[in-house]
């Protein structure tokens, strides 16, 4: 769903960004009317993330595109795309060494 009342122009997605909702998603995000502006793309209510899912992300953000995060998953695999933390180890251990433990699943983190 891209959201264009005001600034940034906001894609939010929900559910599974996997299979062939990654290639929807791409196409959504490559023709959506808002080139030339800030990009913000709300990953809050994602539940689930392939190789070609976390890919495409990287293509956002590395394309100048903002990442909203919600909860201890989605933020931790959002740090590791833009190399904010190591994707080295186990999840849990990334879990137990990187994020702190104030962080609450209710906080959007912004990237």
């Amino acid at each position: 769903m891209i959201h264009r009342e005001g600034r940034p122009c906001r894609l939010k997605l929900a559910g599974r960004l996997s299979g062939p909702w990654v290639g929807e998603t791409e196409n959504v995000w490559r023709s959506a009317l808002c080139s030339g502006e800030e990009v913000e793309v709300d990953v809050a209510e994602v539940t689930a993330v392939d190789s070609a899912g976390r890919e495409l992300l990287a293509a956002m953000h590395h394309a100048g595109a903002r990442l909203v995060a919600k909860g201890v998953w989605m933020t931790t695999l959002i740090r590791e795309i833009i190399n904010e933390q190591p994707a080295t180890g186990t999840k849990r251990q990334r879990l137990k060494q990187n994020v702190p433990h104030e962080e609450d699943s209710q906080v959007q983190k912004r990237y």
